[in-house]
């Protein structure tokens, strides 16, 4: 596990420094409240990679402990409630998701993607004998799911109750849960779908504005135009960084959901190709810790985190370049953004902790999760190579 270990800290090192390198570009020079996106950014790094160390050095399976689990399990529960106390909840955009201040606020539904992918790898390993009973292996995650997935849900956010909805399919298969019972889930998935977008105007005005942004130019389109434009005058090797145009008011949140554009205006095609890259590094690497974990409770927990850094990625990219709805997400370790910043180098922290505990572990748990005949292929093809002994 020693070359997934290291693949994982420097593909996160350089994805933050990239990150960093674009904050600057956006707000580094400037004045007003865009100048202070530097150095806000700066301090939610440094306490980032304070936790990434910790992290990587303390043992996940304490993660799995009773009292520190209910901590989680009702904190978190307590925290994404909180929004919406008069007082305490920042509302943003016509969206109250934040606690704090506006100058200085936390986003609890960062932290609620962790903790189901914590709560839910525990309780599949637990009943890891009792998931051919639909009590276990659906009814009970779905329960969890829709409790933090829907009170972030009416946060009007439904960007992470789907990026969690996944997570806990991707958890699910993991944990061998029955094939006809992941095609139902999927199947009332995909159908309660259509009616939640329906739920709010703005969501269907999302979905016509992507077939067209040009019949709401000035209005719910003028994003998505300025978004593309910036890939355009990027073109194959981009104007330089500090040269791009879209950040000075034209493209709105540059630093944050729509940064990826950014790195195509000013890096070009070869920087957005690279950041993919990144990411798909990232992946490999974490599906190779999944396969070569020491138990199923850090299997599921690093397929959770994969998922959850790894999805988001590459959906918001796909925001950024009009193949999917508009949505408020950040670029998860490259993107401003506390709050995710923070959670999202934590989690990368257990990741590299699990890959450790592998390293030290003469029974990996790859045989228990690839025993059917379609997943078998996963694992030839990303499977941990053993450590040469000298």
């Amino acid at each position: 596990m020693k070359r997934e270990i290291n693949t994982l800290v420097l593909t996160t090192l350089i994805l933050l420094a990239l990150g960093a390198l674009m904050i600057y570009s956006i707000g580094g020079l400037r004045t007003g409240a865009a100048g202070r996106i530097l150095p806000k950014h700066m301090i939610f790094l440094v306490v980032g990679l304070m936790g990434f160390v910790v992290m990587i050095n303390f043992d996940y399976h304490i993660l799995s402990n009773k009292i520190i689990r209910r901590c989680f399990f009702v904190g978190t529960l307590i925290l994404i409630i909180l929004p919406f106390v008069p007082g305490i909840g920042v509302e943003m955009g016509e969206a109250r998701r934040w606690i704090g201040r506006q100058s200085l606020s936390f986003q609890p539904s960062e932290l609620a993607r962790f903790t189901l992918v914590l709560i839910l790898s525990f309780q599949l390993t637990k009943h890891q004998e009792n998931l051919h009973k639909i009590t276990h292996s659906i009814i009970m995650p779905v329960l969890i799911l829709l409790l933090y997935g829907g009170i972030v849900f009416f946060q009007k956010d439904m960007g992470i109750p789907f990026i969690m909805a996944v997570t806990t399919m991707v958890l699910l298969w993991n944990a061998r849960v029955k094939i006809i019972y992941l095609i139902f889930t999927g199947v009332a998935g995909a159908a309660a779908l259509p009616f939640l977008i329906r739920s709010q105007g703005y969501r269907s005005s999302r979905i016509q504005v992507l077939m067209n942004p040009w019949i709401s130019r000035d209005d719910r389109g003028y994003q998505l135009i300025q978004s593309l434009s910036a890939f355009y005058q990027g073109g194959f090797s981009g104007s330089g960084v500090g040269y791009g145009e879209q950040k000075l008011g034209y493209l709105p949140a540059a630093h944050t959901d729509f940064i990826f554009a950014m790195i195509g205006e000013e890096l070009g095609l070869i920087g957005t190709i690279f950041v993919i890259v990144l990411f798909t590094v990232l992946l490999i690497a974490g599906i190779r810790v999944v396969l070569g974990a020491p138990d199923l409770f850090g299997s599921l927990l690093a397929s959770g985190i994969t998922t959850l850094i790894v999805f988001q990625a590459f959906f918001v990219m796909l925001v950024n370049l009009g193949f999917l709805p508009t949505k408020g997400l950040p670029l998860p370790l490259v993107s401003y953004g506390g709050s995710s910043l923070v959670i999202n180098l934590w989690m990368m922290g257990i990741l590299v902790n699990i890959a450790r505990q592998a390293q030290l572990s003469e029974t990996p748990v790859k045989k228990d999760i690839t025993v059917s005949l379609w997943k078998r292929p996963l694992f030839w093809i990303f499977q941990p190579r053993p450590l040469k002994i000298t």
